[in-house]
């Protein structure tokens, strides 16, 4: 008996569920049929595509870099014992840095040195005789390959003897040193970090609309933003042919100021390119283009719904993009409201 009364309980409570969600359902759609009726149209904002003036001067960000650098390895093994070389020296190229223990290589050196004078002492001997004929082509054949084998020998050695004096392969400042009297070093290890700042340059990029009007050759106003109260200038070294992923070129200035030292690598610079050009074009505000920026688009008004129109643009830095393409002087854009707006969409200016 309890049993039947618990079953007729559950299947009570499981019919009162099913009824109230019938009831939430019906609800809902009648809101829902309710709210489409009395949405007819969206409202939206339009804005006019005017002609106006714009300025072809543009600025670009962009770290000043050394005009070479690098980390210079050990090519031998060793322990230091001689440092000419420290952090914030000034090295010329060919400068010795470090000298590494050569006692070692220099003995094997020595010894190969003998070999090889020898082994050539006697060539010129066994040419002598081979000249008269009293030695076979073959003894002097052998006599020529033991000097090729000295020589070799003697050459390597000669290039790991030259690998214990450390140079400076560029000139420029030591920027890091690795090392200290006695450290022992193995091949591949870095000892120091060269940069040198002459000249210096500084790296932008810019958009695809602006390379254009960028030469090589051209003179450009720098500003150095931890000294705003300078005046710098460079000069156009290099153009890319290609764009970056972000559609970008990049413009490489070289530095030809006379106050440029006081000018660190790694400080933020801005490239001032100024070509006094104004020109009338049609100009939108960016949030009236509905896409992205590669594919763009804007929606006009035609018998009260929202038609698509591709346009083709080029961003500008005020907020504004140049309409270049798919609309002209007095066309009216939905300026606000597009997140709802699609083609054939019914809508109303506010």
């Amino acid at each position: 008996m309890k049993k039947l009364i618990i079953v007729a309980l559950l299947l009570v409570g499981v019919g009162a569920v099913a009824f109230t969600l019938y009831n939430n359902k019906t609800e809902m759609n009648e809101a829902a049929t309710l709210a489409m009726k009395s949405s007819e149209y969206i409202s939206v904002t339009v804005e006019k595509v005017e002609e106006k003036t714009v300025n072809r001067n543009f600025q670009s960000n962009g770290i000043f870099e050394p005009s070479q650098e690098l980390k210079l390895m050990s090519e031998t093994s060793g322990a230091i014992v001689k440092i000419q070389k420290r952090k914030g020296d000034y090295v010329k190229r060919g400068d010795l840095i470090v000298q590494i223990d050569d006692r070692l290589i220099r003995s094997e050196y020595t010894i190969a040195k003998l070999n090889r004078d020898q082994a050539e002492k006697d060539l010129k001997r066994f040419e002598n005789l081979a000249a008269t004929d009293a030695i076979t082509k073959k003894q002097l054949e052998e006599n020529e390959k033991a000097f090729k084998i000295a020589d070799a020998q003697l050459g390597a050695l000669k290039k790991r003897l030259d690998d214990t004096q450390v140079t400076a392969p560029i000139s420029g400042f030591i920027n890091e040193d690795y090392y200290e009297l006695g450290t022992l070093v193995s091949p591949g290890m870095a000892l120091v970090d060269i940069i040198n700042k002459n000249p210096l340059k500084l790296s932008v990029n810019v958009t695809e609309s602006e390379i254009s009007k960028v030469k090589k050759g051209d003179e450009i106003a720098v500003r150095v933003n931890a000294m705003s109260n300078q005046d710098f200038t460079g000069k156009v070294h290099f153009i890319s042919d290609k764009a970056d992923a972000s559609f970008k070129y990049e413009v490489e200035l070289i530095m030809n100021s006379k106050n440029q030292d006081q000018i660190k690598p790694g400080m933020f610079g801005t490239a001032q390119f100024m070509f006094s050009q104004e020109e009338q074009v049609l100009k939108i505000n960016r949030k009236s283009i509905s896409g992205s920026l590669k594919d763009p688009g804007v929606y006009l008004i035609k018998d009260g719904l929202a038609t698509y129109q591709p346009v083709k643009i080029n961003p500008l830095d005020d907020g504004t993009v140049e309409v270049l393409d798919g609309l002209k002087s007095g066309d009216e854009v939905i300026a606000s409201g597009l997140i709802n707006v699609k083609e054939g969409t019914k809508v109303k200016v506010q």
